[in-house]
């Protein structure tokens, strides 16, 4: 849906939200002041808390990057093989 006045989101709230948990995209709330917000299921919200947490710690980031690059050389090797 990308973003939605929020006029718009006021009259259509109860959709918005169904669509938002049913797709896990994100909804931008637009306001004329421009103070804007995201809304977001409270399952995506989840995975992106876990992944800062995750990523917080300049070790655990690169234990998780070196995870990631073995992962994908696997993926390589097993293609070629």
């Amino acid at each position: 849906m990308g973003a939605i006045a929020f006029a718009e989101f006021k009259r259509r709230a109860d959709d918005i939200i169904e669509q938002v948990c049913d797709t896990a995209e994100p909804v931008t709330v637009t306001r004329a002041d421009g103070r804007n917000v995201v809304i977001v299921s409270a399952a995506e919200w989840a995975a992106i808390a876990e992944t800062l947490h995750l990523m917080s710690s300049s070790e655990n980031e690169a234990r998780l990057n070196d995870a990631a690059a073995e992962i994908k050389a696997e993926i390589a090797r097993r293609r070629a093989a």
